[in-house]
């Protein structure tokens, strides 16, 4: 009877530290997670907002850094918008 008792010990025991390991796991998981959403929204924060302009001869805002870029091409698209 002893040999019994003693396999059902050992199962337990088994099961409980089976139980600690995936607890454990999950904890460092959630740790993990909970750190690379940090670092996510961090460098999110530091990003610059893009500057915007009023459109020049039309309705809205645009991006200031391609029209400076090249003005030229804006108007000539917005010409040919407005042809059709």
């Amino acid at each position: 009877m002893e040999s019994k008792k003693d396999n059902k010990d050992e199962k337990s025991s088994f099961y409980d530290t089976a139980t600690k390991a995936v607890g454990v796991a999950g904890a460092v998981a959630a740790f993990a997670g909970l750190a690379f959403l940090s670092f996510a929204s961090s460098s999110e924060e530091k990003r610059q907002e893009e500057k915007m302009m009023k459109a020049p001869g039309a309705d809205g805002y645009i991006p200031r850094a391609p029209f400076e870029a090249n003005p030229k091409d804006y108007f000539r698209d917005q010409r040919e918008r407005n042809r059709k």
